[in-house]
C-alpha cells in the first residue's frame, strides 16, 4: 500500500434534475443517441429529445439486457462509414453504456473485433456522455465495456480496457432510476456492493479506493432495505445512485476479482442477472479473502465496525432478507464446481487482482 495510482478523467454532474443540464453538456455536437427499448414507451426518449432537439442525427434503442458482439460490429462499420455524429450520448444502465463505448473507437485496421485483442491502435475516437438510468454499473465511470457473445455455440464474454473508453462526462439523475422494477433495482445495487467489497480484496487497492469503497458498502448495506420495502423512498435511491458512483469509480481503478470472475459463467449459462449473479457468493469470497493480508481484514471490518465478530453471516442475513439465497445448490452448484471456478480464475491474469492465491475450502 506505500505506493499506488489513481486516475479518473470523467467529469461527473450529480443530482435530482440533472438530465436538464444534457444540452450544456453536449454543447453544438451532432449526437447519436443509444438508449433501451422502453425508453419510448416511458416517456424518456421524447424528453431526450425535447432536450437535444435537432443535435440528435441517429437514434439506437435496441441494446440488449447485455450488449451482444452480433449487435455491435455491424453498427460500428457503419456508424465509422458515415460518420454523421460528434458526440455519442448514452442513456441507459450498464449495457447501454457500455454498448455506446464499444462504439465510440475506430481502430486503425477499421475492424471492430481487433479492439477486443489490442492488435491495432485507435485512430479515430467519438467522446460519449454517460447517462445512467440504473444505479449500480458504474459504466459511467470506467474506461471498460462489457460484451457478449451467447448466441455462436462456445459462448464467451469480452471486455474492452482502452484509456479512449473513458466516457467524456457523466450526467447521474437518481431520479431516472426511480421507475425501475424493483428486483431490478436491488440487482443493480447488489452490483455495487459486489464491487465495493471486490475493490477491497484487491491487490490493486489503495488509501482512495479503500475510502470509497467502504463508504458505498455501508451505503448499500443501510439503504437498500429501505429502497427494497419503500420504493419510492427519494433519499435512499439518491444514495444508493452515489455508492454506485462510488463504486465505479473503486472499480475504474482496482477492476474486479473472484466473485465478479465466478458470476460469468452463471450468467451465461442460465442467464441470471450480472448484479445478482455477481452478488450471492460474496460470503464464499470473503472467507477466501479473509487472513490473507492483515490490511485487507482491517479495511473490511469497518463494513459492519470492528465490533461486528461475525461480518461475514451479517452479510449473508443481509442478502437473505433481500431474497438472495447463498447456498449454491440454489444456483445449481456444488462446492467442487465452486472450487474449479475459483481455481480457473486464479490460474488466470486477471485472477492475480485477488488477495488470496489459494482456496478455504469446509
Amino acid at each position: 500500500m506505500g505506493q499506488f495510482q489513481w486516475h479518473n478523467p470523467v467529469r461527473t454532474v450529480f443530482g435530482i434534475g440533472a438530465l436538464d443540464r444534457l444540452p450544456e453538456l453536449v454543447g453544438r455536437r451532432r449526437v447519436l443517441l443509444v438508449t433501451f427499448q422502453s425508453a419510448h414507451a416511458s416517456g424518456l426518449l421524447a424528453r431526450i429529445k425535447s432536450l437535444l432537439g435537432e443535435r440528435i442525427v441517429e437514434v439506437i434503442d435496441t441494446v440488449a439486457s447485455r450488449p451482444e458482439l452480433a449487435d455491435i460490429v455491424p453498427v460500428h462499420m457503419r456508424i465509422w462509414e458515415e460518420r454523421k455524429a460528434e458526440v455519442i450520448v448514452a442513456v441507459g444502465g450498464g449495457s447501454v453504456i457500455d454498448f455506446a463505448k464499444a462504439l465510440c473507437c475506430q481502430p486503425e485496421s477499421g475492424h471492430f473485433l481487433d479492439l477486443l485483442t489490442h492488435a491495432t491502435p485507435v485512430v479515430r475516437r467519438l467522446r460519449v456522455i454517460a447517462v445512467p438510468t440504473t444505479a449500480g454499473t458504474g459504466s459511467e465511470a470506467t474506461p471498460f465495456s462489457v460484451l457478449w457473445d451467447t448466441r455462436d455455440q462456445n459462448q464467451a464474454k469480452y471486455t474492452l480496457n482502452n484509456s479512449r473508453l473513458w466516457p467524456e462526462a457523466a450526467l447521474i439523475d437518481p431520479e431516472l432510476a426511480m421507475s425501475l422494477p424493483k428486483v431490478v433495482m436491488r440487482n443493480s445495487a447488489l452490483d455495487t456492493l459486489s464491487h465495493a467489497l471486490e475493490a477491497i480484496w484487491n491487490v490493486n487497492a489503495s488509501p482512495m479506493s479503500d475510502m470509497l469503497a467502504v463508504d458505498a458498502a455501508r451505503t448499500v448495506l443501510a439503504k437498500l432495505p429501505i429502497a427494497w420495502r419503500f420504493q419510492g423512498n427519494v433519499k435512499a435511491r439518491v444514495e444508493l445512485a452515489r455508492a454506485a458512483w462510488q463504486a465505479g469509480m473503486c472499480l475504474s481503478q482496482t477492476r474486479t476479482a473472484l466473485a465478479h470472475a465466478m458470476s460469468y459463467p452463471i450468467t451465461l449459462s442460465k442467464g441470471i442477472p450480472h448484479g445478482l449473479a455477481c452478488s450471492w457468493s460474496l460470503p464464499w469470497v470473503w472467507r477466501q479473502a479473509t487472513g490473507n493480508d492483515p490490511d485487507r481484514d482491517r479495511v473490511l471490518a469497518q463494513i459492519f465496525g470492528p465490533e461486528e465478530a461475525e461480518p461475514i453471516d451479517r452479510l449473508e442475513d443481509f442478502l437473505h432478507s433481500l431474497e438472495v439465497s447463498t447456498e449454491p445448490s440454489f444456483w445449481g452448484l456444488t462446492d467442487g464446481d465452486m472450487a474449479r471456478m475459483a481455481i480457473d480464475y486464479l490460474a488466470k491474469t486477471k485472477g492475480h487482482n485477488f488477495i488470496s492465491k489459494g482456496l478455504r475450502m469446509p
